[in-house]
Parts: structure tokens; sequence; C-alpha cells
């Protein structure tokens, strides 16, 4: 089956699962223009009518179902890790556009498959980066692009995510812990921001929650990653701080910026003349909004999605499918290297697939 859309058309998009991440994707629609939420579907009916019934939804009886609906031009997956690779496959067989949230897979041979899926396809496949699409990160890579900090030297994060809400995000196997589940995020970010990673050193393990301690996976961990390109990348991870979102310092020969969405919800960029003192002081500033990853950054990548289908945009903003399958692979290099205790080179092959 081929669904077509149209540059008048609003695109009529099937949502698969009906958890917490699903019903923030769901709320990001009430915001899209040209597109809108039109059916949902979860192995739990009692979850699916209680979010269709909360955003006005019809309930599908399975993912089938919706793939085989020709009045669906798109599907967002909002599912379980393990998950995603198949439906993806099985979504653009169908010739339905796809919006896939990370990971793309829990393995590089899934990955893979993905990566050829798309490739193969005249539809529409996006991952679920957000911070790609979150003020002010895009503008922090505008920056970095156009050499306002000087050659770059390293940066440092602190990323917060929400305790999990199923048993499944603690199994290697489902889920994949926080690292794979959460940090993946930052594996993007990082990539995106200073280019491919060379090698990679983690530490941290199973602190607090009962779920990590159970299947052995990190609910902290602190990742170091030796990007190609000289800089060095520090990111601590936790499922166990207490709150969410992150901070983010980059350094440069000519200055460093800041990027804070726990407290002040800004980009602060501080520039140093020859003298080696600081000359400017710039950014945006003044962000009053509760949180910009909610309010802006699921609602801008679901409105990049509808208007890439439009042909409105051409993609260049969003993760590739190569792209999401390298945050993946550098996600498997640092939950590696917390196995083995022991540094992971990405470049030389070292990455067990």
């Amino acid at each position: 089956m081929t669904t077509t859309t149209t540059l008048t058309d609003t695109v009529r998009v099937g949502l698969v699962g009906a958890g917490r991440i699903a019903k923030v994707h769901a709320a990001a629609y009430e915001r899209i223009a040209r597109g809108r939420l039109v059916t949902v579907t979860d192995p739990i009916l009692e979850a699916a009518e209680r979010l269709g019934g909360q955003f006005g939804l019809e309930v599908a009886p399975s993912f089938a179902s919706i793939l085989d609906d020709d009045q669906v031009d798109a599907v967002l997956l909002a599912t379980p890790n393990f998950l995603h690779a198949e439906q993806v496959i099985q979504a653009l067989e169908a010739g339905k556009h796809v919006f896939c949230q990370k990971p793309i897979a829990l393995t590089l041979p899934d990955a893979d498959r993905v990566v050829a899926a798309a490739a193969a396809s005249d539809r529409v496949v996006q991952f679920g980066f957000m911070l790609r699409f979150t003020p002010p990160l895009p503008q922090l890579q505008q920056r970095i692009g156009a050499g306002e900090l000087g050659p770059l030297i390293a940066a440092q994060a602190a990323v917060f995510g929400w305790e999990p809400s199923n048993e499944w995000f603690y199994d290697p196997a489902n889920g994949g812990g926080v690292i794979l589940d959460t940090l993946v995020h930052f594996g993007d970010l990082v990539l995106w921001l200073f280019g491919p990673a060379d090698h990679v050193t983690t530490e941290g393990g199973a602190y607090k929650l009962d779920g990590a301690k159970k299947y052995g996976s990190p609910d902290n961990a602190v990742v170091t990653v030796r990007h190609t390109s000289g800089v060095v990348s520090s990111m601590y991870v936790s499922w166990t701080a207490g709150r969410g979102n992150f901070t983010l310092d980059v350094y440069g020969n000519d200055g460093s910026a800041t990027v804070d969405l726990v407290h002040s919800q800004a980009l602060n960029l501080h520039l140093i003349d020859d003298g080696g003192t600081a000359s400017a002081e710039s950014g945006q500033r003044g962000w009053v909004y509760p949180d910009l990853v909610w309010d802006y950054g699921y609602s801008g990548e679901q409105q990049y999605f509808v208007d890439r289908i439009l042909g409105r945009e051409d993609g260049s903003k969003a993760a590739t499918a190569a792209e999401a399958r390298d945050a993946l692979a550098l996600m498997l290099a640092a939950q590696q290297s917390l196995d083995e205790r022991r540094t992971v080179r990405l470049t030389a092959g070292d990455l067990d697939g």
C-alpha cells in the first residue's frame, strides 16, 4: 500500500503506544499546524482508551490495523526500544512515513536493517532526537559552526532523566539502561556538535534503583568521548537525581558557551579578545518558559516531521537513519566500556556488533 499526500493536505498520524512519552507527543500535536493525530493503539487497551479519550483519538485494535488504514499517512512510534527496528521497517513496507522514538534499535545489525530500509524508501523517516529542535541548542550548533568559540577543546554535560516507568527500561534486551535509553539523546547531540567519536570510556553502575540492580544495568554513568576532531566530551547521566533536563558547557580557544535547561533556560556565550579578557557576553537571555524541551523540542520535531512530509522542509535539520545508527553505536560502545572496564575504540572496529 502506498500513502500519498499533497502540499494542501493535513498529515494524518497514527500513534503507536500509549505510555508516558506517547502522551508527551500527543500534547505536542495540539500545537502542530498541518498535521494531527487521528488514532492510537497499544497492547494495553485501557491505556489506548485513556489516551484516546484525553486527546480525541480513535482507538485502533493493533499496529497492523493502523498500517492497513489508508486514512493514516504516517506513524509515530512511541513503543519500547526493542520494537523500534522491526516496526520502522514494517511501516515503511506499508507505505507510511515514520517518526520513531530513540534509539533506532538496540543492536547494530538491526540498526543497519533500518538504515537500508530507509534508504530504499521514498517515505520520510525521522528519529526522536528533540534536542536538535530545542532552543538554544540549534543556535549553539550554528555558533560553533561559524567558529565563534574558535577551535574546540572540551565539553561537559549533566543529563538528568526521569526514573523509568516500566521494568523494560532496565533490561538490556528490551530497554538497555540509562546509557542506551536516555544518554542516546546526548550521544546524537555531541556527534552533531563535535563530529565523529574515536574512542569512549565509561564508569558507573546500578547505584540506587532496584530495577537497575536486578538487571545489572546502570542507573548512573559518566561517559567520556574523544572525538576525531580532538574535542573531549564528558557526560554524566542519571536516573536518580530527581530532576529532568541537562546542563552543557562547551570550551574553545576563543570562548565558551553554557546551556542550562535545569535553571536558567538560556544560552550564555562568553567571547574572549586577543588579550585573553572577556570582551563580550551575548546570547539568548530572558527565557521565561517553564521548560524548553517540553514546550519546544517535542513540538518542534513533530512540526518538522509534518512539514517534511508536505515538502515544506528538506530534512537537513533532523537526524538521518545513519546518524541515529551512529548515536546508537556510540552508546553501545559506552555500555561495552562500562561492562568490560576498558576504553572502546569506534574507528578501529573494536565495537562488538
